[in-house]
């Protein structure tokens, strides 16, 4: 009877670090195929910066993985939340546009519609539309 459990134990500690190996390093290598962080030092002109870069994304995932699982949480106040929340956002939106870079959308885009001037416009258009149906969804819909 204890065998069986300690059994049954064993392979639910296998598979669950097996699943996080798994969901970690598929979202490391999709972070690396995007090529995110190269892609923002260019943009800023920090490529010195880039092993910070990549420091700051390992350790600030881990911290909040490791923060999720022991149930943990932090309490701040609601004015610190906006420069966060905007950094989340800044961030999934960069995602967004890298993956949408990669997979050629906004060039097939304005290929097939014909658009050429005025693309500054879809795109702004675009952003604003993400942004104000994430508002939408986190202010009114998810109430607590």
């Amino acid at each position: 009877m204890c065998g069986d459990r300690l059994l049954e134990n064993l392979i639910v500690i296998f598979l669950g670090i097996s699943g996080g190996s798994l969901v970690g390093t598929s979202a490391a290598a999709f972070i690396t195929l995007l090529d995110i962080v190269p892609r923002l030092a260019q943009l800023t002109n920090s490529s010195t910066f880039i092993r910070l870069y990549e420091k700051l994304l390992i350790t600030s995932t881990f911290s909040i993985t490791l923060l999720s699982f022991l149930g943990g949480s932090i309490n701040l106040s609601k004015i610190l939340l906006i420069p966060i929340g905007f950094s989340f956002g800044v961030f999934v939106g960069l995602l967004a546009s890298a993956l949408a870079e990669v997979i050629n959308v906004i060039p097939v885009l304005v290929r097939r519609v014909k658009i050429t001037k005025n693309l500054y416009i879809i795109l702004f258009a675009m952003s604003l539309g993400k942004v104000t149906g994430s508002l939408i969804y986190w202010l009114v819909l998810i109430k607590k």
